[in-house]
């Protein structure tokens, strides 16, 4: 106890052995020695003697009372139990989270000192813009290139720039304009200096704790196959990734995420991403070499879809891990319990051809090392399909214990709205925790 607070001081006023009629509390009568005492002089006395007496006892009570409301209840000398720790019933234990960092720095490291590990960040989109949509002094820096805009704040600054690149200044907005492949360029912007990724490196610093930053993906195709990335404009989303990954990694990013999901699979179909995959890690590995980057493919368990098989993810597993580039790729499958597509074995759903313990059983026997659990901390529906209900910690805690045997650890989506992970009863308050540091 770091001090007690000061006791209100007492001192009860000194109470006479006994009170008669030598007793200074009391007027002595005018009365001659050995003379005796008429009736009514006596009950007088008696009734000044009770009166003091209660007076007395009255002053007492008080000052006992206002010390007992002054007293600090741990002066008994017993200190206050701390709060329980949260406890975990799972086998599992998280070693990061997808989290949305936050503008204010104190903002970013509340969520990171709340979660207890490393720290996944959301890739923001690099699309197709028009310079008019901008100021005139911007507008005026683009001319005559084609415009593409990121998504997510972001400021340039203590990093050296191309003498191709500019930065305008309009008001309280910065505007880097980045030169990106041929006759493009990229635009950011940042309003007071707001970079939410620079502000997560920051604060990963000083919680000792890593991460791991989103890049920037493309649009998706606005006709025929939508699930497939535009990569039209592949030359610009790689040109500005090389200048992306260079500003982080020299702010301290510990490594990357590739934002675009697929399913766990080996088909050909989904080379589209499959080719972003390598040239991003291509990309990673020129400029930081042998980083960690993370991949979060999805499983397709239904009986009433396309289901992927066990050795279907295992053949896609393996595919993802050779395109590493000399990287250290680590694949964490989204374990698909939150949206539906798969079920655990204690589930005993008849909805679902594969569970998930049968997924991860075979992706572990290809490679274990490299091999995490992305958690859906959530449960399918909410009145739409891309709704989702909160989910519970006995749901989160089944989770974990059924994917441990197989992973170095778990992944929890999300601690950010909806269904942030934050207010699951003991996961939010760090509990199945591996601390930061523990994503390799």
């Amino acid at each position: 106890m770091l001090g007690s607070p000061t006791r209100l001081a007492t001192r009860h006023p000194a109470i006479p052995q006994s009170i008669g009629l030598d007793s200074p509390l009391m007027p002595q009568p005018e009365n001659p020695l050995n003379q005796s005492t008429p009736p009514h002089s006596w009950a007088l006395r008696r009734r000044v003697l009770l009166t003091v007496l209660i007076l007395i006892v009255a002053a007492a009570s008080t000052i006992y009372g206002l010390a007992q409301l002054n007293q600090d209840p741990q002066d008994d000398g017993m200190a206050a139990e701390p709060p329980a720790e949260p406890i975990c019933r799972a086998e599992g234990e998280f070693v990061a989270g997808f989290m949305s960092p936050q503008a204010d720095n104190d903002k970013t490291l509340d969520i990171l000192e709340t979660m207890n590990t490393d720290a996944v960040t959301f890739g923001g989109r690099i699309v197709p813009a028009e310079s008019a949509d901008y100021p005139g002094e911007v507008a005026d820096a683009i001319g005559d290139r084609d415009a593409y805009e990121y998504t997510v704040a972001m400021t340039w600054d203590g990093i050296e720039l191309a003498d191709s690149d500019q930065i305008v200044q309009v008001g309280d907005t910065s505007y880097g304009i980045i030169a990106a492949g041929d006759n493009s360029v990229v635009v950011t912007e940042s309003t007071d200096g707001t970079d939410h990724f620079h502000s997560l490196t920051r604060t990963t610093t000083e919680h000792e704790a890593s991460a791991y930053i989103g890049l920037p993906v493309p649009q998706m195709r606005t006709s025929g196959e939508a699930w497939l990335p535009d990569n039209s404009y592949a030359g610009v989303v790689d040109a500005f990734s090389q200048k992306f990954v260079t500003a982080y990694q020299q702010r301290g990013a510990d490594g990357f995420y590739l934002a675009m999901e697929m399913p766990l699979t080996h088909e050909a179909h989904w080379n589209p991403v499959t080719d972003y995959y390598s040239r991003q890690t291509q990309i990673i590995n020129d400029i930081a070499p042998g980083a960690t980057v993370l991949i979060s493919p999805y499983l397709e368990g239904r009986a009433d879809r396309q289901t992927i098989t066990p050795e279907t993810a295992a053949r896609g597993y393996q595919k993802l891990l050779g395109l590493d580039n000399g990287t250290r790729i680590v694949v964490s499958p989204q374990d698909g319990v939150g949206v539906g597509t798969t079920a655990l074995v204690a589930d005993d759903s008849e909805a679902h051809r594969v569970t998930v313990e049968e997924y991860f059983e075979a992706l572990h026997a290809v490679d274990p090392e490299r091999l995490y659990v992305t958690i859906e901390a959530m449960r399918p529906g909410g009145g739409s399909p891309d709704s989702r209900k909160p989910t519970t910690r006995e749901r989160v805690e089944q989770q974990l214990t059924a994917t441990e045997p197989y992973v170095q650890g778990a992944i929890g989506f999300q601690w950010a709205e909806p269904n942030s992970m934050l207010h699951i009863d003991s996961i939010g308050d760090g509990a199945c925790a591996a601390g930061p540091g523990q994503l390799h």
